[in-house]
This record gives structure tokens, sequence and C-alpha cells, in this order.
């Protein structure tokens, strides 16, 4: 017996880094998952990994019609829906001065509304079955990395509307996950890496790192399976790496694919 076997779950950001995994971990343990993300071809090689307890599905979070319809697609396929995990993020290095419009558009309307627009769609399913969400935030709300700023600030505006789907629907369980760093994602794909090189030496030095170790993927993806299997509703779960069994390789590198950091150097030098 799988633990969670009969459920019909949806993964959105699920073509790679920890939507994949958890995608892939939550088919293992025993749901139907219907696995989804604007590179739909990517969600399909994951879903052939798993067989006919998974479906691929394309969703563009910034689009409200493709909100709706993945939620559609998902409950005509399975017969119903359980939960979600809400894992799509985009995360641009920039300083607050130098980002522009599109910047501020491309990460609130991807970090926060496509998650209230996906969590609209699917309340009346997650109220029929008494389901779940499950939203991944960041442990670096409260005290953001300079640079990442527009994408600490859309994770804490995250965690309040959270907070406030609760208030409005008690008969629910809404669920946050808090996701400190984390090996082997596309966290920084489209990274500036001549300002990501003039920031990692000081995200360490002033104590960004996290203690300078990452969670492994498969640890990240089975706290993911652990909060929805679990018999009462976890609101909170703080997630970071065990400093007895860290990820094996720098932070750096597990984090943003960067291997080559350049001399050490402070922002403005």
């Amino acid at each position: 017996m799988g633990r969670l076997d009969g459920k019909r779950i949806l993964v959105i950001g699920a073509s790679a880094g920890i939507g994949r995994t958890a995608g892939l971990a939550i088919a293992h343990a025993g749901a139907q998952v219907a696995l989804a993300a604007r590179r739909a071809d990517r969600c399909g090689e994951a879903a052939a990994e798993v067989g006919d307890r998974a479906i691929a599905l394309s969703c563009d979070v910034r689009d409200p019609e493709a909100c709706e319809r993945v939620v559609r697609e998902t409950v005509d396929a399975f017969g119903g829906l359980d939960a979600f995990v809400y894992s799509s993020a985009v995360s641009p290095l920039a300083r607050l001065a130098e980002a522009d419009s599109e910047m501020w558009h491309a990460i609130i309307e991807t970090n926060l509304i496509g998650a209230g627009l996906i969590c609209r769609a699917a309340l009346p399913h997650l109220r029929e079955s008494e389901g779940r969400a499950v939203f991944l935030s960041s442990s670096s709300v409260g005290r953001p990395y300079p640079a990442l700023s527009i994408y600490a600030a859309s994770k804490a505006g995250l965690e309040t509307m959270v907070q406030g789907w609760r208030a409005e629907n008690p008969d629910v369980c809404f669920s946050c996950i808090i996701v400190g760093p984390t090996e082997a994602t596309e966290f920084a794909t489209a990274w500036d890496m001549d300002l990501a090189i003039e920031m990692l030496p000081f995200w360490a030095q002033h104590g960004y790192d996290a203690g300078g170790i990452s969670m492994r993927l498969d640890d990240m993806a089975a706290t993911i399976v652990d909060v929805l299997a679990s018999p009462v509703c976890l609101w909170t779960v703080w997630a970071q790496a065990d400093p007895a069994n860290p990820a094996p390789i720098p932070p750096a590198e597990v984090n943003f694919g960067i291997t080559d950091l350049g001399p050490a150097q402070t922002p403005g030098e």
C-alpha cells in the first residue's frame, strides 16, 4: 500500500527541479498525478517514467484560461482532485533599482497570481474531496538575498495569500512549505552571470547561504509527500538540509549551476 494510494494530485511546475522530482515521488507513493508546466514535453518525459498513473499537461500559469483548463483536464482524467502542489516560480537576478516593469510582472504573475488562479479553479474540487492545497515558498522571506528581492517579495505575498485562503475557506487544508537551498534546480538558469559572480561571495560572507549546505532534491520531494500524506493539516513546514546529510557538493554549484565564481568581491567593487 502506497501512502497516497487512491489520491488524485496535480503538480504545477513539474518540468524540472523540485516540481518534477516531487511529481515522480507522488506517483511512486501510489497517487495518480498530473504533471503540468509550460514545457509539456518535459512533463511527458517524466510521466513516461511512471507509466499509467501519470499524465502530462500544458500550463502557462500567467494565462488565466490555462489555469482553469489544467484543473479541468486533471479532473476529467481522474474523476476528481484531492490535492495540488504549486511549485512554479521564476527568479531573475537583478537589483531593485535595475528591475524593469517586465521583470516585476513576470515574477509576480508566475510566483503569486498564478498560484491564486490555480487555487481558485481547484477549490470546488478540493472542497468536494476534503482535499488540500500545497504551496512552495522560500526561506528568503523576511531576509531577502540582495538582487533577489523581488523573488522574496513574491513569496512573502504567497505566504500571506495562503493565510487568506485558509481564513476564507476553513473547510480546506492549505499548506505552505518553506524551502531552503536545494540542489540541482533551475533556479539560476536565466541569471546575469556577471552579477551572480559578484553576489555569490557577498551572500556567503553575510550569511545568506543557510550555513553552506543544501537539501537533496529527493529529500525535498519526500517532504512534499509527507505533507500530502499527513493525517493532519500541516499549515507551515520549514524544510532545511539535515546537517548530517547535506547535498554532496557546494551550494554555489548545486543551487545555481555556477562553478567558476571568479575572485571574491563585494557588490559595487
